[in-house]
């Protein structure tokens, strides 16, 4: 079973791969969750399953707070991560390892700062239940700081 999928939709990558095209199309996926686990929202610019990636992150580093170099590699993907201790939330950003994304860093900080301005009430106002209850609509303000 999958532990992490993409909320409110069957086949993302279907639904967001159309719409977008490079530099996005060298991201694997895009996703923000609660450090408890509430996955807020993602991008899958390609088939398949992300999970057991994202799960292996979480096992190898988060859980053992092993957070040096925001950089984590597992089988053929590397992974930028983001902390938000504040709201506890995690940004973690996945492609191809054979690549050298030299815009990652920055783009990871922009959307970080951006979700967290646009969702800061929501966020610091209904807690948990915010998260599980909460529309985070971020598509159009993702592909805004891709492009």
């Amino acid at each position: 079973r999958e532990a992490l999928t993409c909320p409110g939709a069957r086949d993302c990558s279907r639904r967001f791969w159309t719409v977008l095209r490079s530099p996005a199309a060298m991201l694997d996926f895009f996703t923000i969750f609660s450090k408890g686990g509430i996955v807020l929202w993602c991008f899958q610019g390609v088939n398949g399953p992300f999970s057991g990636t994202v799960n292996a992150l979480i096992r190898s580093v988060i859980l053992q707070e092993r957070g040096g170099n925001n950089s984590f590699t597992h089988e053929a993907l590397t992974l930028k991560y983001k902390l938000d201790n504040e709201f506890e939330l995690l940004f973690v950003v996945g492609y191809q390892k054979i690549l050298t994304l030299t815009y990652v860093d920055k783009f990871i900080d922009d959307i970080h700062m951006l979700f967290r301005d646009k969702y800061r009430n929501q966020l610091q106002q209904r807690g948990v239940l915010g998260l599980l209850s909460g529309s985070f609509d971020f598509l159009d303000d993702f592909q805004g700081i891709l492009k």
